[in-house]
């Protein structure tokens, strides 16, 4: 069984966010200034000593970062990878990450393909646009094919692992698909294994030419809100959100399962955000442990992997990096599944 642990890699300047939210930002920026909007509301985060308020283009400290994960049973990370026909974002620590043979933990990518939006102006206010065509189709495969040659890539029945985030909002996902197998078996890989990401809903991977689908968490139902309908942000209890995804039934296609440990976006969407209360690390080791063996039990030997929502998901109060409040609980919590399962 292996975790493998989303990670973003939005902890470093670039101009297209300088231009938007000021010289220098970074994610950090929201995670500093969020505040408690309602009584009991954790917030800031702030993150553990061990780690602080790091750069993700200080190499020394992505080495010591990874080490760190894989000694606490993370040895796989799934980072989010954004292409805009093209155009490469906030790539400069996956480069890293790749040219670093001390680096142990394997990996894979997972193309966030939607376009870019403002926070503080909410979801209309686009200032990054994806487009979408076959010409893009081909750049994308081109420019991620480099990591499907590394050897620490993680591969599904011995073809690469590439994930789509919400596919069903992807206007030519099929084109898109049949794109990367053919150009997989083109390059000289056995194939391709092309993974959904539900994370908006359930999806039937073969009606999107997919071959697999990886669970997205939290997922939200509305018998888990527990603040009333007027009330912002909306309070979601995380008790009841992990039952019910435990208590899912099994669908007629592969899907990899995730857990996570909190989540409260307050920072990057303020009054507009959804926030857990309740959060149980029991529960999380619960979830951990069920998944694992739903992951034994269901799905294929090359199939082990069982997704966590989110290493350094700081913005969206989602991370299993170390805080101030939990300290390396929940990284115990997995070292622990990890020996059992």
């Amino acid at each position: 069984m292996n975790f493998i642990a989303f990670y973003l890699p939005q902890y470093h300047p670039i101009p297209e966010n300088d231009a938007v939210y000021g010289k220098g930002f970074t994610e950090w920026d929201n995670v500093r200034e969020a505040v408690p909007l309602f009584n009991g509301h954790y917030q800031p985060h702030i993150p553990h000593k061990k780690i602080g308020y790091y750069s993700l283009l200080n190499k020394r400290f992505i080495e010591y970062q990874h080490d760190f994960a894989y000694q606490n049973g993370i040895t796989s990370f799934c980072y989010y990878y954004y292409n805009f026909s093209g155009k490469t974002l906030l790539e400069s620590p996956l480069k890293i990450i790749r040219n670093n043979q001390n680096i142990k933990n394997t990996y894979c990518l997972c193309w966030a393909h939607p376009g870019w939006y403002d926070n503080s102006k909410g979801p209309g206010a686009v200032f990054l646009q994806q487009h979408y065509s076959v010409e893009n189709a081909v750049r994308l495969f081109l420019s991620v094919r480099g990591y499907f040659e590394d050897s620490r890539y993680i591969t599904v029945g011995g073809h690469p692992l590439f994930l789509i985030w919400a596919p069903e909002r992807h206007p030519m996902i099929r084109e898109y698909a049949d794109i990367f197998h053919e150009m997989a078996v083109r390059h000289g890989f056995s194939g391709l294994c092309l993974a959904g990401v539900e994370a908006y809903g359930p999806a039937d991977p073969s009606a999107l030419g997919l071959d697999c689908m990886v669970e997205f968490a939290p997922n939200w139902v509305p018998s888990s809100r527990v603040s009333a309908p007027e009330e912002r942000p909306v309070r979601m209890d995380y008790q009841k959100t992990v039952y019910f995804m435990l208590n899912k039934t099994v669908p007629p296609y592969p899907r990899m399962r995730c857990a996570f440990p909190s989540w409260d976006n307050t920072p990057r969407r303020g009054m507009q955000g959804i926030a857990c209360t309740g959060i149980l690390p029991s529960l999380f080791c619960k979830a951990l442990m069920y998944f694992s063996e739903y992951t034994k039990k269901i799905l294929d030997d090359s199939m082990q992997y069982v997704f966590i929502n989110a290493w350094n998901e700081w913005g969206e109060g989602c991370h299993i990096e170390p805080d101030e409040q939990y300290g390396t609980t929940f990284l115990d919590i997995i070292a622990q599944v990890a020996k059992k399962v």
